[in-house]
């Protein structure tokens, strides 16, 4: 039997900083099957490897995109990295041929400045988050990639306890141990 390989691309243009994300890769660093590959790190100059990015996306059958919401959207070079890994031939086709991600598993890890309850119509944000994401979500679907959803923690920006951050983390760590699928 084999077992499932998992890439987690980190998008965080500040991870040493970032408690939520700091946790969430704390608690799956040590799992075999996963690869943790932090795109800041890897190309701070925003010069990114496209050869080695599609290899990566070749060697993996789930792909999660851990970042921090970035006016209502993935940071700059999560953005940067789709326009230039996802290219024609690679990830998509015109004529709906089958692209080398085809039925690869891929979800959002995302952490969230404000609270829950500001992803609401009622809310400051008027929409849902997943509403937010909607072109995230269209990119992958059209790469034919198998869209798993999105795992967020809100409320990063109104100090979330140690509490809330290990639990989060925690749940993060299952669903990405179980290859599991995130609820929202």
């Amino acid at each position: 039997m084999t077992t499932d390989r998992t890439l987690i691309i980190v998008g965080h243009p500040n991870l040493a900083d970032s408690r939520a994300n700091a946790a969430r890769i704390a608690e799956i660093e040590n799992l075999g099957n996963v690869t943790v590959h932090d795109l800041y790190q890897n190309y701070p100059d925003f010069g990114i490897d496209v050869a080695r990015e599609q290899q990566l996306l070749r060697e993996h059958d789930t792909v999660i995109l851990q970042f921090p919401l970035c006016w209502y959207s993935v940071t700059p070079l999560v953005k940067s990295w789709f326009d230039v890994v996802l290219n024609y031939g690679f990830a998509f086709t015109l004529d709906g041929s089958a692209s080398e991600l085809r039925g690869k598993k891929a979800w959002l890890a995302v952490s969230v400045g404000s609270s829950l309850d500001t992803y609401t119509t009622e809310g400051v944000a008027r929409r849902s988050l997943d509403e937010y994401l909607a072109p995230v979500r269209q990119t992958l679907e059209f790469c034919q990639f198998d869209y798993q959803g999105v795992h967020a923690v809100y409320g990063m920006m109104l100090n979330p306890s140690e509490d809330e951050l290990i639990l989060d983390a925690k749940e993060y760590g299952r669903l990405v141990a179980s290859n599991g699928t995130p609820v929202g």
